[in-house]
C-alpha cells in the first residue's frame, strides 16, 4: 500500500490546491507599535533573541520591563500576513528591524481584539514596500507566550509591560499551543 501512495504521490499533490498568502506592509516607528499594542488584548508573541537587539539605535523614551519585549524597539517595519493552514487561518504582525531581519510575531488569537487588529492592519500596503535584503533570514522565535500587553509612564519614559494575566478562552489556549508548536517554540506560561 505505501509503495502504491509513494509512486502516485507525486501526481495527487500536484492538484492540491496551493497556499496562498497574503503580505501587506508597513513602516512603522516602535512608539507607535507599542502604543497599540494594549488595544489587543491577548495575543500571541514569538521572539528572536534580544541580544540581537541593536543598542546603538534603540529609540529613545521608550523602557521595557521584561528582556523578551526588546526586538520592539527595533522594529521599522511592521508586515501583517495572513494565510489558510491545514488547523485552520492564521493572522500575524512580523516585527521587522532596519536591517530587514525579523525580530519579533504577534499572532492573532480568538481572544484579541479583532477591531484594534484590523485597525492597525487596515494601515498596511500591499507587500511592495519592505526592502528585501539578501541576509534576512525567517524568525527562529526562543519562545512563545500569550501577553496582554500594557503601557504605563515612569518617569517621562514610556514602560512596556506584560497586564495582568487573563484566561484564554479553550479554543485561544489550543490555537496558542498549536502555533507554537507549528513554530517549534516552547509556549511559556
Amino acid at each position: 500500500m505505501f509503495g502504491w501512495l509513494a509512486a502516485r504521490s507525486t501526481s495527487l499533490c500536484s492538484r492540491a490546491p496551493l497556499t496562498v498568502v497574503s503580505r501587506r506592509v508597513r513602516p512603522i516607528k516602535p512608539q507607535s507599535l507599542l502604543s497599540t499594542l494594549p488595544a489587543f488584548g491577548s495575543v500571541l508573541y514569538l521572539h528572536a533573541s534580544a541580544e540581537a537587539v541593536m543598542r546603538d539605535s534603540l529609540p529613545s523614551g521608550l523602557l521595557v520591563t521584561q528582556r523578551a519585549f526588546a526586538p520592539l524597539l527595533d522594529t521599522c517595519w511592521l508586515v501583517a500576513t495572513s494565510v489558510v493552514t491545514d488547523d485552520g487561518p492564521r493572522e500575524w504582525f512580523e516585527c521587522i528591524d532596519r536591517f530587514g531581519h525579523p525580530r519579533a510575531r504577534l499572532h492573532l488569537l480568538p481572544d484579541t481584539d479583532y477591531l484594534a487588529w484590523d485597525a492597525l492592519m487596515s494601515s498596511c500596503e500591499p507587500d511592495g514596500g519592505l526592502p528585501r535584503l539578501p541576509g534576512a533570514t525567517p524568525l527562529r522565535p526562543d519562545s512563545a507566550m500569550v501577553v496582554n500587553f500594557q503601557l504605563r509612564k515612569l518617569a517621562g519614559l514610556l514602560l512596556l509591560e506584560q497586564g495582568r494575566a487573563v484566561s484564554l478562552s479553550p479554543l485561544g489556549d489550543r490555537i496558542a499551543a498549536r502555533i507554537a508548536h507549528a513554530e517549534s517554540a516552547a509556549l511559556l506560561k
